[in-house]
């Protein structure tokens, strides 16, 4: 119980002392997702079917693509997968989903 009161104490720690740098990573990343879908305006239709399907696109490719660069680089260096690949692919897409519902 003492061990995970401090556990839980030491991430409180440090989600307050970063919280300005998350706040500015999710800020990017909707930057990130804005541009993308201004990007690929272009190539769909301006009605409701189109839009949804550019956010679809980007949000299924947006999270593969920044996760992708670092495990690229480490397949390189190591020659193996990139331990925890899926799981940061994931927890990217979900800021990402979250940053939009929030950041309308």
């Amino acid at each position: 119980m003492l061990r995970q009161s401090l556990i839980y104490l030491a991430l409180s720690i440090i989600v307050v002392l970063t919280a300005n740098y998350v706040h500015l990573l999710v800020v990017y990343l909707d930057i990130i997702y804005i541009k993308a879908s201004l990007a690929l305006a272009p190539l769909f239709s301006n009605n409701h079917a189109g839009v949804v399907l550019r956010g679809v696109i980007i949000l299924t490719l947006l999270p593969i693509c920044i996760t992708g660069l670092p495990a690229l680089f480490y397949r390189l260096v190591k020659g193996n997968t990139m331990p925890y690949y899926f799981e940061a692919t994931w927890l990217l897409w979900l800021v990402v989903v979250i940053s939009k519902i929030i950041i309308v």
